[in-house]
């Protein structure tokens, strides 16, 4: 016969099987956070060693024969982001191809600041991926690209979900707001630029949220490691695009202080960790301006960017809301005088999604979510108006807002209005027939937005060519993806689906190119990093006159004339150019392409578009001018008494002829 169980069996098997839970529930947290961190640094890595980017440095212009291109190339390529595999992209080569060593530009300032290059102790700091650049004669030259190409994306995917959790205890509806931010039209159309502000500052937030609290745990080695790794990441803020920087860097960072200040600590603790990250970002980005202040003081005189100043503009609808709608901008032709990158934005229409949440949901967290969510939200409403409203003329004088373009305030606006809609997805908890207005309304929001947007890019001209059909398509997709994971935001399905809609819209955007193609592995880069080294040691430089052999000639870290000015001029190396200073207003620029057409004598100025400079000079006189000046690359035959051919090389498709200039007896 078997005794019945006691009240004291019971108890002991329920106290067992609550520990068994228990167990398995700290198993299960151990595994997310190990799996948080483990799960991108292995696809991180994988990517590095594949030498694996969607860099558009495969493309025709970029090849030694464009009908028999080296390495693996998948995908189309994006004739218009020129400033990514005409400048970017090769500039970066060369740094590795000089084994970390920074360029002297011949006739600029440097421009390594702003293309996150170290050039001084503190530089080599916050740089640090750059700084491994000097590993170039050991480490593959197309890995060490990769890396610096992914880590913004890689800081992204670790940094925002972990925000994420640090204010909604989930982590879910940061891994979405990751993925929309990385696969938005602008990330794709616009070289990753709004992610390598969002990757860093993503990753310098959640580490100043993690200093912070570990502060009131009393773990001040942790804390105080965290905040110094928070303001190294911070201090590349304003180095890369400034007006994004301004636009979706600076609400995080506000967002970011009032999870701090608003956390359960004691209020001296929380006032210590919010002012020792601030200490940390101001000193390191100060020491790090510092280090540049010549070339950052050279930018500021410029005429352009130096002295632009923008205010707000009205521009059409489809500048604005047209996101959802450039699926189909691969197979389309951009008109009325725009390109695919100036058209493109991120969903500036969840936004709307993001007010209704506000208004008629029901959030968790109380005022003090409402506040961190209002601290994203309300900046994207005014960028959003900075980009529909026309402010007057006198908002051009508003400072720091200035420095903002109406159409980058309409692309920065939709990342801001993804991570407000996330955020408020992670508190949303309106159950029954609520829940079907709120996630009604915000699907019928965004539909109505999304066909604006279409229909005011067709009207315009700047998508002639996108049906009625596209137009309804693209709206009802995005509908149906905002109203499944506003009416079923516990299930993962509709986070996925949400996913899979906006990779769709970019996913024929942009190639997959595994290595460096032909400006590295080509006979002809090899021969002109040979000239390359040879030039470096005796401290002569090159010029050319064609766009496509500058890119080789920088990712072959060739010291030439013949190349963008990035910052500002070396108004001394000018005058010897210009000694009169009669054309200073064409070369007194940044981000300008410095062209040469090879002419029989004189030395005459042109400036054809606002951002290229093209110098008709013969090359005899230019080295009269600049003795260093010993090796000219011509796509045609030149016969000027000081020139001797010797070589001939093919890129881009065409015969390039090399010569030595003697200097005149």
């Amino acid at each position: 016969m078997h005794s019945a169980p006691t009240d004291t069996d019971v108890d002991d098997s329920t106290l067992a099987s609550d520990a068994a839970h228990e167990d398995r529930a700290t198993r299960t947290r151990r595994i997310t956070d190990l799996a948080v961190f483990v799960v991108p640094t292995v696809v991180y890595l994988l990517l590095i060693l594949l030498g694996a980017t969607t860099s558009n440095i495969g493309i025709d212009s970029q090849r030694q024969d464009p009908q028999q291109p080296l390495g693996l190339h998948i995908g189309g390529d994006q004739s218009i982001r020129s400033d990514e595999f005409g400048t970017g992209s090769p500039i970066w080569i060369g740094q590795i191809a000089r084994d970390g060593v920074s360029a002297i530009p011949p006739l600029s300032a440097s421009g390594d600041l702003f293309a996150q290059l170290p050039s001084g102790p503190i530089s080599t700091i916050v740089f640090f991926e750059s700084t491994a650049f000097h590993l170039g004669s050991i480490v593959p030259a197309e890995m060490l690209f990769a890396m610096k190409w992914w880590l913004p994306t890689y800081l992204l995917f670790l940094g925002l979900p972990v925000w994420f959790r640090q204010i909604s205890g989930r982590l879910r509806w940061g891994y979405l707001a990751a993925v929309l931010v990385a696969v938005s039209p602008a990330t794709a159309w616009w070289s990753g630029i709004p992610v390598n502000t969002l990757g860093f500052v993503s990753a310098g937030c959640a580490l100043a949220v993690f200093g912070s609290r570990a502060l009131s745990s009393r773990l001040w080695v942790r804390a105080a490691l965290a905040f110094v790794l928070a303001g190294i990441l911070l201090a590349r803020t304003p180095t890369y695009y400034q007006p994004t920087a301004i636009v979706v860097g600076i609400p995080l960072v506000l967002a970011t202080a009032l999870v701090i200040l608003t956390d359960r600590s004691r209020l001296r603790v929380r006032i210590a960790g919010l002012a020792a990250v601030t200490a940390s970002g101001i000193l390191w980005t100060g020491a790090l301006l510092w280090e540049s202040r010549d070339a950052i003081a050279t930018g500021l005189t410029t005429v352009y960017p130096g002295l632009r100043q923008s205010s707000g503009q009205a521009l059409d609808a489809g500048f604005v809301f047209g996101a959802t709608n450039l699926g189909w901008l691969r197979f389309q032709t951009v008109g009325a005088g725009s390109n695919q990158s100036e058209i493109t934005t991120s969903y500036v229409a969840l936004i709307a999604a993001v007010m209704i949440l506000l208004a008629v949901g029901r959030l968790s967290g109380g005022r003090r979510v409402r506040w961190i969510i209002l601290a994203v939200a309300i900046p994207a409403l005014f960028w959003t108006s900075w980009a529909l409203v026309s402010w007057g003329d006198w908002s051009s004088s508003i400072p720091l807002i200035n420095r903002v373009p109406a159409s980058r305030a309409a692309m920065g606006a939709g990342y801001l209005a993804v991570i407000a809609f996330c955020l408020a997805l992670s508190h949303f908890h309106v159950a029954g027939k609520r829940r079907l207005v709120v996630a009604g309304s915000s699907a019928a929001t965004v539909v109505a937005l999304s066909v604006w947007g279409g229909v005011s890019l067709r009207a315009s001209g700047l998508l002639a060519e996108l049906a009625p059909w596209m137009i309804a398509l693209s709206a009802v997709v995005a509908g149906f993806a905002v109203f499944a994971v506003i009416f079923w935001p516990t299930r993962i399905w509709p986070l996925i689906t949400a996913g899979a809609a906006a990779l769709a819209v970019t996913v024929t955007a942009q190639p997959v190119l595994f290595g460096l193609g032909d400006l590295h592995a080509s006979s002809t880069a090899q021969q002109m990093t040979l000239w390359a080294d040879a030039s470096r040691t005796d401290g002569t430089v090159w010029a050319s006159d064609s766009p496509a052999m500058n890119s080789l000639m920088a990712a072959t870290a060739v010291p030439t004339l013949s190349y963008r000015q990035q910052i500002g001029p070396d108004r001394e190396r000018w005058e010897l150019l210009d000694p009169t200073g009669a054309f200073e207003t064409m070369w007194n620029r940044g981000g300008t392409h410095i062209a040469f057409e090879w002419t029989s004598s004189g030395i005459e100025f042109d400036q054809p578009y606002a951002d290229t400079l093209i110098l008709r000079a013969s090359p005899c006189l230019v080295q009269k001018r600049i003795p260093e000046f010993r090796h000219v690359v011509s796509t045609r035959p030149l016969d000027a008494p000081c020139l001797t051919e010797i070589a001939r090389l093919p890129w881009s498709g065409r015969t390039q002829y090399v010569y030595d200039v003697t200097p005149a007896p």
